[in-house]
């Protein structure tokens, strides 16, 4: 295993905050990790993140969240504690 975290990016635990700033519009969007593993196939930590939008809900989501798959190096890990 990889674990240069420059070329592959951090391993993220489930359950962390994170947010996505790669969209052209609409601002960034804010999930949670579900899984994160290392792809062979890519050289990187790979992740399901469960999605709910433009802000992280604090508890328990009222809205069922989008699951979608991104490299660790395009997320942004956020403290929730400071919301």
């Amino acid at each position: 295993m990889n674990d240069d975290q420059n070329t592959s990016g951090p391993y993220l635990p489930p359950g962390t905050a994170v947010r996505y700033d790669g969209l052209e519009e609409g601002g960034p969007e804010f999930g949670t990790i579900v899984h994160c593993w290392f792809d062979d196939e890519i050289g990187a930590h790979d992740c399901y993140v469960a999605f709910f939008g433009d802000k992280q809900p604090i508890g328990k989501p009222t809205e069922k969240p989008y699951i979608l798959r991104y490299a660790s190096t395009s997320l942004t890990v956020i403290d929730t504690a400071a919301d």
